[in-house]
């Protein structure tokens, strides 16, 4: 199956890295750092990692050629994004060396 570069990057956000096998493997924290970067870049905005808002834009949007655009309901590789524990304590991990950089650098 090929997958659009909005799909790519959302498997990879999602933390379902879609790279062939073979490829050097990504840990989940480069999956996500990866999969947002990358829908940064094909969309121009940044809904951190907020699944719902990403959604939302791209199935309007269709940056990237997204083609969930006709379900209301999240994609199924993001429902599972939401009930793995593991990909909220990476996406907390993440933010909270964001907010710690961010406060460090106001002080």
């Amino acid at each position: 199956m090929r997958l659009t570069p909005a799909q790519i990057a959302v498997h990879l956000i999602c933390g379902d890295d879609p790279s062939p096998p073979g490829w050097p493997q990504r840990t989940l924290r480069e999956q996500l750092r990866d999969g947002r970067e990358m829908l940064r870049s094909l969309s121009g905005q940044d809904f951190g990692f907020d699944l719902q808002k990403w959604h939302d834009y791209l199935k309007e949007s269709k940056d990237g050629g997204y083609t969930w655009n006709r379900s209301i309901d999240l994609p199924k590789v993001m429902k599972a994004a939401l009930a793995n524990q593991a990909w909220h304590d990476m996406v907390a991990a993440i933010e909270a060396v964001a907010n710690k950089a961010v406060n460090g650098i106001r002080r």
